[in-house]
């Protein structure tokens, strides 16, 4: 697989944890380089897992060669700079923010004043998510809440887009993630993507 329309990426550690992002620039020949902000690297070839953000193709999750070195571009605001080889593609996860699939998760939230409140995701997409509680907000708070997706602890944010009223059990609230980190926005687009084989195969049966 060639990748297309790339210009992020997510580079794991050898222990397979997130290491850092990093700016993606590919030229014609389809060379990918990889530009750092973050400082705590060192100068080193290794073979790990690289999340690249094709806007055409998806999440590709691949196993990469990765030759790190410091950047020696004059007055360049990122320190390392990496040559990457794609050896092979393990994962494709799909990025369309309108595929939403139904839940039921509830969830501690926080609210606008630094109070707590409970309620329940009904649906979620890579985008954001509908949310069902007895708390009265509106558009415009700012809410987040704690789950695990993909067996790792997230803290979400989110802003409230839309609301609908009175719905069963609660209020309505069309929300938008805000700020959030790379490596949440994959684990939440693995879990819809999940979800979605899941409430497939149900369906089939």
């Amino acid at each position: 697989m060639r990748i297309k329309d790339c210009d992020g990426c997510l580079v794991y550690g050898t222990d397979n944890r997130p290491l850092s992002k990093a700016r993606v620039e590919i030229n014609e020949q389809g060379k990918i380089m990889l530009y750092f902000t973050s400082s705590n690297l060192r100068s080193v070839k290794i073979r790990t897992i690289v999340d690249l953000y094709d806007k055409s193709q998806g999440i590709v999750r691949s196993r990469c060669n990765l030759m790190i070195q410091r950047n020696i571009q004059p007055k360049s605001m990122e320190p390392w700079m990496a040559t990457c080889e794609i050896i092979d593609v393990l994962e494709v996860f799909q990025r369309q923010k309108d595929v939403r699939v139904n839940v039921n998760i509830r969830a501690e939230f926080n609210g606008p004043n630094g109070d707590f409140f409970y309620g329940n995701l009904q649906n979620i997409s890579a985008g954001g998510f509908f949310l069902v509680t007895n708390r009265a907000l509106k558009k415009g708070d700012l809410i987040s809440f704690q789950y695990t997706f993909e067996g790792e602890l997230h803290n979400v944010r989110a802003k409230v887009l839309r609301v609908t009223g009175m719905v069963a059990k609660g209020y309505g609230y069309g929300c938008q993630f805000v700020g959030m980190p790379v490596n949440t926005e994959t684990a939440i687009r693995k879990f819809v993507y999940k979800k979605q084989a899941e409430n497939k195969r149900i369906e089939e049966k």
